[in-house]
C-alpha cells in the first residue's frame, strides 16, 4: 500500500493486512506490522555539527545506505570517514592503518578509540575486498561498525568542540562577573586654577 505524507507530499509504500473488525458488521480495518514494514525507512538523522562538512556529509550518507540495507556501501563509507579524518589532521601518508595508528600516537584519539578506528577499518577491508561472499554483512554487524564511526567523530571533532565552547562561556560568565563588581571609576579631581572665577570690573586696583 502507498501513503502519502500531508506533511511533504511524497509517498512511502508499507507492507500491511487487513482485518475484519467483528464490531462494524463487515468493514475491515489496516494493520502494520510496525516500523520495519515501511520503506524508505527512518533510523533517525544523524547530525554531526561539528565535523568538516565533507566528512560530515559522507557519515550521513553511511546512515542513509544503512536505512535501505545497503549495508556494504554504509561499510564502506565509514571507512571512508576515518581516512578521510586522519587526512583533515594532517596525516596524508601511509595506509590507513598507519594512518590511524598516527591519530594515536600524536594524542587525537585515546586507545580503545584507536581500536574502533581499526575495527572499522578491518570492516571496510571485507567490503572492498570481496571476502562477504559466503557470509554477506548483516544489517546489525553494519549498524555497530557505523557506531564506532561516530566515536572517532566525537572524539577528533566533537568532543573537542564541546569543551571549547563550554571554555567560552564559563569565561565570558567569568568578565561579566567581573564587570559586574568592580566599582565604578571616579573622575579624578579638577585643578583648581582651571576653575577659579575672575571677576572683571571698571573700578581701578587701587
Amino acid at each position: 500500500m502507498t501513503f502519502k505524507c500531508d506533511g511533504c507530499g511524497h509517498l512511502s509504500v508499507a507492507a500491511g493486512r487487513r482485518e475484519p473488525t467483528p464490531w462494524q458488521g463487515n468493514s475491515t480495518r489496516l494493520v502494520l506490522d510496525g516500523l520495519s514494514t515501511w520503506f524508505p525507512r527512518q533510523l533517525g538523522k544523524r547530525a554531526y555539527e561539528d565535523v568538516p562538512g565533507v566528512i560530515a556529509s559522507m557519515a550521513t550518507e553511511a546512515y542513509q545506505c544503512l536505512t535501505i540495507e545497503a549495508n556494504r556501501a554504509a561499510v564502506a563509507l565509514a571507512r571512508a570517514v576515518v581516512e578521510a579524518t586522519a587526512k583533515d589532521r594532517g596525516i596524508k601518508s601511509g595506509t590507513l592503518e598507519k594512518k590511524i595508528d598516527k591519530l594515536f600516537e600524536r594524542h587525537l584519539i585515546r586507545e580503545y578509540v584507536r581500536d574502533a578506528a581499526h575495527e572499522v577499518r578491518f570492516g571496510g577491508n571485507e567490503v572492498a575486498h570481496g571476502d562477504l561472499v559466503a557470509e554477506p554483512m548483516d544489517s546489525v554487524t553494519a549498524t555497530e561498525i557505523l557506531g564506532l564511526m561516530d566515536e572517532i567523530l566525537d572524539e577528533v571533532f566533537q568532543s573537542p568542540a564541546r569543551v571549547q565552547h563550554r571554555r567560552a562561556q564559563r569565561l565570558e560568565r567569568e568578565r561579566r562577573l567581573k564587570e559586574a563588581t568592580e566599582p565604578a571609576s571616579e573622575e579624578p579631581p579638577q585643578d583648581p586654577l582651571s576653575t577659579e572665577v575672575v571677576s572683571v570690573t571698571d573700578e581701578p586696583p587701587f
